[in-house]
C-alpha cells in the first residue's frame, strides 16, 4: 500500500508544534525563531513533505508554470531552444509544460486551450503557426502574457526574439558569390511565413550588391522536410542548367538536396556547392559536413523566457522585439 501524503499536521505532531507555526516556518513568515524554522524545514524534507501547489496558486493567483508550444519537437532544431527556455525558467523558480503542435494549426490552438486551463502564467511559442493577425484575437482572449521565439508575429504587435533572417541569408549568399559562385539556386521554405520572406530579401540583396541580376528560374520552394528537399533538387538537376551552388532555406531541405546530388553521381562541393540555414545538431556529421547559418537557438529560448517573465511581473510596457545576429558556419559542403 502507498504511504499517505505527509501533511502540515504530521510535521506539527512530529515536532510538538502547532500547525500554524509549521505553516509560517515553511512560508518564511515572521514570528518564528530561526532554530524552529530550521527544524521544520529539515523535518519536512526528511518526511518528503510536498506543499499543496494547487492551494498556493489559488492564494497567489500564480502557478509558477510556463507553457512552451513547439511547432514540431521531433526536429532536433528545437532542442537548444527548449534547453534555453528550461534553464531560464528554472533560474526564476518556474516549471515548463511542453506541448508539441505537430505542425498543425488546430493542434496548436488546442494546446493553448489546454495550457490556459492549467492556469499557466505565460506562454512561449516556438516557430508558431499562430503568428498571423487572424490569430491575435484568439491568443489575447485568454488574458495570458505570451512571447514568440524563432518566428515573429506578422504584425510586430507582440513580444518576440528571433534571429536576423535577412542578414543570415545575405551573409551566406554573399559568401558564395565572393568565393566563386554566380549561379546560385535558392530552395526556400515553401510556407508563407516571415522567415521565408526575410530570407528571400537577404538572397536578393546579396545578388544586387554583387551586381548579379535576379533570375526567377533559380527560385524553388520546398516544405521543411528531407523528402521535399530531395524532390526540389531533382527538379533542379533535371533542368539541365548550370548549377554553381544551392542555398537551402533550412538544413533539413539541404540534407535532402545533398542526397539527390550524390545519387546523381555528382560531388559536393567540387561539382555543386550546398549551403543551409539553422545549423541543426547533426549538420556537422553528414557525409559532407554542411556549411550553414547558425541561429543562436539557446540564446533565443533563454531571452524569450526572460522577456515573458518580465512581462508577467509587470516590469515594462510596450513591445520587446529582439533580433539577434546569426553566424556563418563554414564546412566542407562549400
Amino acid at each position: 500500500m502507498p504511504k499517505k501524503v505527509v501533511t502540515l499536521k504530521n510535521i506539527a505532531e512530529e515536532l510538538g508544534l502547532s500547525i500554524t507555526a509549521v505553516s509560517k516556518a515553511l512560508r518564511g513568515e515572521g514570528g518564528i525563531g530561526k532554530d524552529t524554522v530550521l527544524r521544520v524545514q529539515e523535518t519536512a524534507k526528511r518526511m518528503n513533505y510536498l506543499p499543496n501547489s494547487v492551494a498556493k496558486s489559488l492564494r497567489t493567483n500564480t502557478t509558477k508554470t510556463l507553457g512552451l508550444i513547439v511547432s514540431d519537437s521531433s526536429f532536433s532544431f528545437f532542442t537548444p531552444v527548449i534547453e534555453g527556455v528550461e534553464k531560464s525558467a528554472a533560474e526564476y523558480g518556474y516549471n515548463i509544460i511542453l506541448c508539441n503542435a505537430y505542425s498543425n494549426v488546430d493542434k496548436e490552438r488546442e494546446a493553448v486551450r489546454i495550457l490556459a486551463n492549467k492556469r499557466v502564467d505565460g506562454l512561449i511559442f516556438a516557430a508558431s503557426m499562430l503568428n498571423g493577425e487572424e490569430h491575435r484575437g484568439f491568443l489575447d482572449s485568454f488574458g495570458i502574457p505570451y512571447v514568440f521565439v524563432i518566428r515573429k508575429s506578422e504584425t510586430d504587435e507582440s513580444d518576440y526574439v528571433i534571429n536576423d533572417n535577412t542578414n543570415g541569408s545575405f551573409q551566406m549568399v554573399d559568401y558564395l558569390i565572393k568565393t566563386g559562385s554566380k549561379k546560385i539556386y535558392f530552395i526556400n521554405i515553401y510556407e508563407k511565413i516571415t522567415s521565408y520572406s526575410d530570407r528571400m530579401v537577404g538572397y536578393r540583396k546579396a545578388l544586387e550588391e554583387n551586381g548579379i541580376p535576379l533570375d526567377e528560374h533559380l527560385l524553388y520552394g520546398a516544405k521543411p522536410t528531407v523528402e521535399d528537399g530531395y524532390a526540389a533538387m531533382n527538379r533542379i538537376l533535371a533542368s539541365s542548367q548550370q548549377i554553381d551552388a544551392v542555398f537551402c532555406g533550412c538544413d533539413v531541405i539541404a540534407i535532402g538536396a545533398m542526397e539527390a546530388i550524390i545519387e546523381a553521381g555528382l560531388r559536393i562541393p567540387e561539382d555543386i556547392r550546398v549551403a543551409g540555414y539553422d545549423d541543426i545538431e547533426y549538420a556537422a556529421y553528414l557525409r559532407v559536413p554542411l556549411t550553414t547559418v547558425r541561429q543562436p537557438k539557446y540564446k533565443i529560448g533563454k531571452m524569450g523566457t526572460e522577456i515573458l517573465l518580465d512581462r508577467i511581473q509587470g516590469k515594462f510596457e510596450g513591445r520587446q522585439n529582439i533580433i539577434l545576429r546569426p553566424d556563418l558556419v563554414l564546412r566542407h559542403s562549400t
